[in-house]
């Protein structure tokens, strides 16, 4: 059978995958999913867990340890491990072909010839062997029956005490597909492979920390001819959302970036949208359209068609997957307005539920005041980087917010180690609105943040006074999680009406800007989202005039352009870390006192490379770039190479004192920089390994006396590595520029080309969020500007 077969039969396939940079040693086989994403059986509502397992309580992991995947055989162990080890240049260990080495046999011939009890012992040796030898810097996928003896169980329960050990699913029908066609091992030992499923998932559970599904990709088929081992680069960027998914899991483990929402007195008015849902994967087709304006989203686990944990599992992964906002996990009761049954003499289910939330390592933990305090106080001492939110919902209306029983609840939640409150009422009259904010300035000084909000419509402008994580609703859910609830766009309007969100005018400052794409993207933003703001062109030929504007009460905020990016700086009180390395700033807005500037340049550029890069070419010290261009532009794609560790920099530029300036101001910043000036674009360049990131700031047209001309830098075919990368083009005069069409006949190489365009897009949101404080609606606006773009270019080339 050939790759071909493969393919077309099986959603996992063994590959070899290229394994550059800092992990010589780290080679291994990648096998990836093939089918399309399949729906997973609903178990039964009523089958709640009953031995889910439980996080160690410690929660912290050095960032040198060891990484355990454990699962069943086909959901993908192989493939995250050696993802996982070239990206951070660690060596990947698979115990199926470690066995194999010191068996010189297949493992299926090994069984047939002595048996599965035989088998079973060589790998519980292996596996003990490499958990005592390897506690740093490894990746180690597991087989996926190496649960099966006691003795291994034991073993991984004392690794997960320092290292991590993360359980794999994938969807169940794919994978039971693969077992069936899978020649690699016999069958199961007396049992189906559903048999062997449903009784190793608690084994799985008892052993690891963490449980990861790693949702089913599509993979492209390889062309006609290729070698039967050899991965094509299509094929790597399908794994694309796999990588990011797990790498966003283990940067939340390690306190990396634990994606937490910003709350407290100097931020921006926060939300959460409750998906009602029985089945989040309902809401897939307008997750974008329900996220408009958000800061997290919530699943309410009692609303849920089901509470069994491999469900539960793939409702998380599913908004992870098209989401990257953080989650709430609530899990409310009766007696709280949920669905869930109150706490009874036995609360093992309800324990091991709340438990379940932080194998799921999701970023927020809703628990009530109600629950029994042995099990609040286990999983505030479990939680790690999950941060609690201890709630309570008075729906009687029998307790005011100015009695003593309101007190008493919040200084409960507070000493039982709530990182956030939210005290929930009744609202009989508007004045309980008033006797609300009385409430929320008296215990303001105690710095906890706070959701208070009254329900039902009386309550309704509470919810959008109410400064921190306010839960919204949306006219496309099926229907509000709470009586009361408005949408985002309403909350603006109040605050418009109540003079709590005055109107803003924002600009573009530059010469020339006539052209400016800024104005389509921000007046669709504040429009989509309901704020009431405006945004302009504001073109001048010196500097000064942009003071005055600056200094009007009006003023919201301006994204600069050339030539006011390093002009503009000395009218700034406050400068960014980033900007002042750049030398330039592309946004500035109001603070007190002053104003300040900030470069989203380097930001968008560093989401266009890492967006697009695949996990064969993933970033490594090895890593070699090309930059065309030596301005402004040139020295905040400098910056972002540097942020995501890539020091191996050329540049090239018509003037090349210029490029040597900038390479020597940059060599100066980290004596891990390397950054030279090429002389030429000779065949073949003077750089090994040959550049797999290639940016352009150059302008892709010139004007002449016959029209715009375009711009060529004198890039060739034979520049592109063969390994394939990314060409990164920061100029949007044109669609498809010189560079972006070199790697489009590279395509099957492996190359992938981000255009102009896009970049411009990312900037423009980072630009809003700073603006605004709020995401901007991509799908919204993403649509809109392409179609004014298309319009545009299209009239430029019949001119």
């Amino acid at each position: 059978m050939n790759i071909r077969d493969l393919v077309h039969s099986s959603p996992i396939i063994g590959l070899s995958l290229p394994n550059p940079g800092r992990n010589p040693a780290g080679t291994g086989t990648i096998r990836m999913p093939n089918t399309p994403k399949s729906v997973m059986s609903t178990p039964d509502s009523s089958n709640v867990p009953s031995r889910a397992g439980s996080p160690h309580s410690k929660q912290c992991y050095s960032r040198t340890a060891s990484i355990v995947l454990i699962g069943m055989r086909g959901v993908g162990k192989t493939t995250l491990a050696t993802i996982a080890a070239t990206a951070l240049g660690w060596e990947h260990i698979d115990t199926d072909e470690i066995f194999e080495s010191r068996e010189h046999k297949s493992i299926a011939a090994y069984i047939v010839e002595l048996g599965w009890d035989a088998f079973r012992a060589v790998e519980s040796q292996i596996l003990h062997d490499l958990l005592t030898a390897y506690p740093t810097n490894k990746i180690i996928a597991c087989g996926g029956g190496v649960v099966e003896p006691e003795s291994n169980r034991l073993a991984l329960q004392v690794f997960r005490e320092h290292g991590i050990v993360v359980h794999v699913m994938r969807e169940k029908d794919a994978v039971l597909k693969y077992l069936r066609e899978c020649t690699h091992h016999p069958p199961f030992y007396h049992e189906t492979a559903v048999e062997a499923w449903d009784r190793r998932v608690v084994w799985f559970r008892e052993c690891s920390s963490f449980d990861f599904v790693s949702l089913t990709v599509d993979i492209p088929s390889a062309p006609e001819g290729s070698p039967e081992t050899a991965i094509t680069p299509e094929q790597t960027l399908a794994l694309k959302p796999v990588e990011e998914e797990f790498f966003r899991l283990l940067r939340f483990i390690h306190g990396i970036d634990t994606n937490k929402v910003a709350v407290g007195p100097r931020t921006h008015r926060s939300y959460i949208l409750c998906l009602t849902y029985k089945d989040v994967r309902d809401a897939v087709p307008v997750l974008d359209d329900l996220s408009q304006g958000i800061d997290m989203w919530e699943i309410r686990v009692d609303l849920l068609g089901s509470l069994d944990p491999t469900f539960l599992a793939f409702q998380v992964a599913t908004l992870r997957r098209y989401s990257n906002l953080p989650i709430l996990f609530t899990l409310r009761t009766v007696n709280q307005g949920g669905k869930y049954q109150d706490a009874t003499d036995d609360t093992t289910a309800l324990h091991s539920l709340l438990q379940y939330a932080l194998r799921l390592g999701v970023e927020y933990l809703d628990l009530q005041a109600t629950y029994p305090k042995n099990i609040f106080m286990d999983l505030v001492a479990r939680k790690g980087n999950t941060s609690i939110i201890g709630s309570y919902h008075n729906w009687s209306g029998n307790i005011s917010w100015t009695g003593q029983e309101t007190r008493q609840i919040y200084e409960t939640l507070v000493q039982l180690g709530s990182d956030i409150l939210n005290i929930t009422n009744v609202a009989k009259t508007w004045e309980d609105n008033m006797s609300l904010r009385e409430f929320v300035s008296s215990v303001e000084k105690n710095g906890i943040p706070l959701i208070a909000v009254n329900m039902f419509a009386q309550g309704k402008i509470s919810r959008a006074l109410n400064t921190t994580l306010s839960h919204v609703c949306h006219p496309l859910l099926p229907y509000p999680a709470s009586p009361g609830q408005i949408s985002f766009v309403e909350c603006q309007q109040i605050l418009h009406f109540t003079g709590l969100l005055p109107a803003r005018k924002f600009y573009v400052f530059g010469n020339p800007i006539g052209e400016s794409m800024s104005p389509t993207l921000h007046n669709t933003a504040f429009a989509t989202l309901g704020l009431p703001h405006s945004y302009e062109l504001h073109e001048t030929d010196s500097v000064d005039p942009l003071v005055e504007v600056l200094r009007n009460p009006s003023f919201g905020g301006a994204s600069v352009t050339a030539p006011y990016r390093r002009d503009i700086m000395p009218y700034l009180m406050h400068v960014s870390r980033q900007a002042k390395i750049i030398g330039a700033v592309n946004n500035v807005t109001p603070i007190p006192g002053g104003f300040s500037g900030d470069n989203t340049d380097w930001r968008a550029i560093k989401t266009c490379i890492l967006g697009s890069v695949t996990p064969a070419n993933a970033v490594t010290a090895s890593t070699t770039a090309l930059i065309f261009g030596a301005g402004g532009t040139a020295r905040a794609a400098l910056y972002a190479l540097y942020y995501i560790g890539v020091v191996n920099i050329f540049i090239y530029n018509r003037t090349k004192t210029n490029a040597q300036i900038l390479a020597d101001e940059f060599n100066k910043l980290d004596a891990l920089f390397c950054i030279r000036v090429l002389d030429s674009l000779s065949i073949p360049l003077p750089i090994h390994p040959q550049p797999t990131i290639i940016i352009s700031t150059v302008p892709a047209t010139s004007n002449s006396p016959t029209g715009p001309i375009e711009v060529d830098v004198g890039l060739k075919l034979e520049h592109l590595s063969s390994r394939g990368g990314v060409a990164v083009e920061l100029a949007y005069q044109r669609r498809v520029t010189k560079l972006l069409a070199l790697a489009e006949k590279k395509k099957d190489q492996g190359w992938v080309s981000v255009e102009g365009i896009e970049f411009f897009l990312e900037q423009g949101y980072e630009q809003f969020k700073i603006f605004t404080g709020r995401r901007v609606p991509k799908k919204v606006i993403r649509a809109k500007v392409l179609e004014v773009y298309e319009r545009n270019v299209a009239h430029e080339l019949t001119s």
